[in-house]
């Protein structure tokens, strides 16, 4: 026992003892000691706020992209994100893209709220985002500061910018806060095409289009250089003028062999004055393949694809309209229509389903007639009775005729369904066939000849007694 205490207090004191050496010489040194480098842990933080610094900037990047080819959506998504965090330099970007997603959905005073935050205000910013600025504020009607945000942005741009290339802002400017017609005559005047450069000349191209005045510039068009024709938007603005002008030829000629979705649309207009139905709808069709979003080509195509029975080119089409509130109803009903045409009666009922979700008892008396057509078809005997019922107090004759009918032969939704009695079916192809067979003229024998009912005549005339 005596050997074990003797052990524990060789190997226990001197550990105390040391302790307690250490203990006081802390408290010497306490309020004088100093941080260790800790070299590694640094590394790792800055490796750390680098790799966050990197996935903002590509961030900054996908929302960008998405911006150029019209994501605005997905655009809107990815800035929202980095709106949550600590943006730091990032900042003036961030807000200048959610201001040019704005911009492309038509909303103008929400655009013009990013574009107000301090840090796009001051410069060198500014002078970046105020012509962006300066359209938002005559698309908004915010004319108070107009004319000094438009001073300040030429002061801004002016090393950088010919004052050539201003006029179109300068007209635009002008002509929003004094409406004078003769003004624009006059601004466009001043500026002779053939002393102009080709970047400058697009501009007043634009600018003559936009004012409707492009008459002061057709005559000029003629003496241009052959270098400008070679420019391809310059033939395309110069296609335009002499389109709006009736000198179609000289459009065509301009625009023959570029492949651009304006000059399509163009095309496709030009194929409608001649007739040519389904030349016209290709080119608009080509249009949209080059621009899958061109509202023209839509727009042009869309009565064309039903006027030519192409029912399922209808629904494409209806499908790439650009939609918000005010007009999701139209495309429904659009879409809706030539899934009818086209067979499709489900899709048809839901898309109409929407729209009276969504309309209400606002909801177009075309609608509901169509829904009421779409549900007989269907056998939907509830909704054939609500839309019937409400399209024949609209005025609809046909549809109190097929309520008043519904009324006393139950049976007439299942026998106009998609499950057709085959003896029905038989008589309806041999209708068809009888239809487009080839009708033999129709002859009219003669059964009594005009000779003799004169005969005749004669003969009574002989019987009847002279007085």
């Amino acid at each position: 026992m005596k050997f074990f205490a003797l052990i524990f207090l060789i190997t226990v004191a001197p550990a105390a003892w040391g302790q307690s050496q250490t203990s006081e010489s802390l408290k010497s040194l306490r309020g004088t000691l100093t941080g260790r480098d800790f070299g590694l842990e640094n590394a790792l933080l800055d490796r750390a706020e680098e790799e966050v610094d990197m996935a903002r900037r590509t961030a900054v990047k996908n929302a960008k992209f998405f911006i150029i080819n019209g994501e605005t959506k997905l655009a809107r998504q990815t800035l929202n994100q980095l709106l949550k965090g600590d943006l730091g330099k990032l900042k003036p970007l961030v807000y200048r893209f959610l201001a040019l997603a704005d911009f492309q959905e038509g909303q103008w005073k929400s655009a013009l709220r990013n574009l107000s935050v301090p840090e796009l205000t001051a410069y060198p910013y500014y002078g970046r985002i105020c012509p962006l600025k300066v359209v938002l504020q005559i698309a908004a009607k915010e004319t108070n500061k107009l004319k000094d945000n438009w001073e300040r942005c030429k002061l801004e741009n002016a090393k950088d910018t010919d004052s050539k290339d201003m006029v179109w802002m300068d007209t635009l400017v002008t002509l929003t806060l004094t409406p004078r017609r003769t003004i624009a005559r006059r601004i466009l005047s001043k500026y002779n095409p053939i002393n102009l450069s080709n970047e400058q000349l697009k501009s007043m191209l634009k600018l003559s289009l936009y004012l409707n005045l492009e008459s002061l510039m057709v005559d000029a068009l003629e003496g241009l250089d052959y270098s400008v024709v070679k420019d391809e938007e310059l033939r395309v603005l110069m296609a335009q003028i002499y389109f709006r002008r009736g000198r179609l030829a000289d459009a065509w000629r301009m625009m023959e062999d570029i492949p651009n979705p304006n000059i399509e649309n163009m095309k496709g207009n030009l194929w409608l004055l001649r007739g040519k139905d389904e030349l016209a709808f290709a080119q608009f069709k080509l249009a949209l393949q080059q621009k899958s979003n061109s509202h023209n080509a839509v727009e042009r195509a869309l009565p064309l694809a039903w006027f030519l029975q192409q029912w399922k080119e209808g629904i494409k089409l209806a499908e790439r309209i650009y939609t918000h509130e005010k007009n999701r109803q139209e495309q429904l009903t659009t879409i809706a229509a030539f899934s009818v045409a086209n067979d499709q009666w489900k899709d048809a009922f839901e898309r109409l389903e929407l729209v009276h979700q969504r309309g209400g008892s606002a909801t177009a008396q075309e609608v509901t007639q169509l829904s009421t057509y779409v549900a007989l078809r269907q056998n939907d005997t509830k909704s054939f009775r609500r839309y019937g019922k409400s399209a024949c107090e609209g005025g609809d004759t046909m549809a109190c005729w097929l309520m008043a009918t519904e009324f006393t032969w139950p049976e007439l939704p299942s026998l106009t369904s998609q499950t057709q009695d085959p003896g029905l079916e038989a008589a309806i192809a041999l209708d068809k066939e009888l239809l487009n067979g080839e009708a033999e003229a129709f002859k009219d024998d003669t059964f009594i000849d005009q000779r003799d009912i004169n005969e005749l005549d004669d003969s009574l005339i002989k019987l009847v007694k002279s007085p």
